[in-house]
């Protein structure tokens, strides 16, 4: 009976104030946030998808480049006011991602500078056609772990 009591205790007792303190160091955000990438210079309404591993940028035309024996990719993607943008970056890796419908595609994946609100990681970003999506840009579990906690009842809560 005594350990039954000291087990719920320590772990009634204690993880609220735990969890209470983790919630104050993480930021909270909502279902769409504004994203920077201030190495390319671009700036997008990001669309936060906790289902997502992996951040992913709208990318077309892309084109594989062997620069100095390393392969970089050239493509294109577009800025907040629909301005198409030319841009080549290193390729960190390929990764196959499986859509809604269960197709597999090969996704180059670069490392990127993303700035959303105050702070500012680098993560792997896959490259993607979203033109068909609403939101060019889709915030993965990657930019959010330990950092961020999602409101889906709301949006822009860190400002337009």
């Amino acid at each position: 009976m005594k350990v039954i009591f000291l087990f719920l205790f320590f772990t009634l007792g204690f993880v609220p104030g735990a969890y209470s303190q983790l919630l104050k160091e993480k930021v909270l955000i909502g279902r769409i946030e504004w994203v920077e990438l201030p190495d390319l210079k671009v700036k997008h309404k990001a669309r936060i998808d906790t289902g997502a591993k992996t951040t992913s940028l709208h990318a077309v035309n892309i084109e594989e480049v062997e620069q100095r024996g390393e392969l970089f990719v050239k493509f294109q993607t577009v800025d907040s006011e629909g301005k198409t943008v030319d841009l080549l970056r290193k390729v960190d890796s390929t990764q196959k991602v499986s859509n809604t419908s269960g197709f597999i595609t090969k996704r180059y994946v670069i490392k990127e500078k993303i700035k959303m609100g105050n702070i500012e990681r680098e993560v792997s970003v896959n490259l993607n056609d979203r033109s068909k999506m609403d939101y060019k840009f889709l915030v993965g579990r990657n930019l959010l772990l330990g950092r961020f906690i999602v409101d889906v009842a709301r949006s822009h809560v860190l400002g337009d």
